[in-house]
């Protein structure tokens, strides 16, 4: 366990520096003080490294960085498992070979996705289709759309948004 004077003193000396190189990682600014608690914590707890540390500033900065990477690899995660629900339900709503008589909780999903992909702008409810329906990737759908593909993939990620904001009103207005 490291001295706590000398922990004060280092946490002193490189806190605002540290607070600023995350922010530069591009972390959401509510996120700033929190990523450079955990990097504090994280030396404190490897202290023993520190010892042998010639820069404690650049070691500080490798834990915020491998922080940053940890929690950004774990946002792209949840991001891929909410496009793999949606990509299922979507998928799933173009199929018209429900069972006879089988109004089932799907086909109310499927009509409620229907009529929120409606709710899109033409454009929006094109690339959606494109990247869902057709399995494009947003180079291909960007040379279609004349975008590039940084703007198509933002323009799905507003879409994805509208469509389960969308959804969810549909959900709580049938409860």
């Amino acid at each position: 366990m490291p001295d706590l004077k000398e922990f004060t003193r280092v946490i002193n000396e490189h806190h605002s520096s540290l607070r600023y190189y995350i922010q530069g990682l591009g972390v959401n600014p509510a996120w700033v003080d929190d990523m450079a608690q955990d990097a504090f914590l994280v030396a404190y707890r490897k202290w023993g490294e520190f010892e042998a540390v010639e820069n404690p500033g650049a070691w500080l900065r490798s834990i915020a960085k491998n922080l940053v990477l940890n929690e950004t690899a774990k946002l792209n995660r949840r991001q891929r498992l909410l496009d793999e629900n949606l990509t299922t339900l979507m998928l799933e709503s173009s199929d018209d070979d429900l069972e006879a008589g089988g109004l089932s909780d799907l086909s109310h999903r499927q009509d409620a996705l229907r009529a929120c992909m409606k709710k899109l702008s033409e454009k929006a409810r094109g690339i959606v289709e494109a990247r869902y329906f057709h399995d494009r990737n947003s180079a291909e759908i960007g040379d279609e759309f004349s975008m590039k593909p940084v703007a198509v993939r933002k323009m799905l990620f507003h879409s994805r948004q509208a469509l389960a904001h969308c959804l969810k009103g549909s959900i709580e207005s049938t409860i």
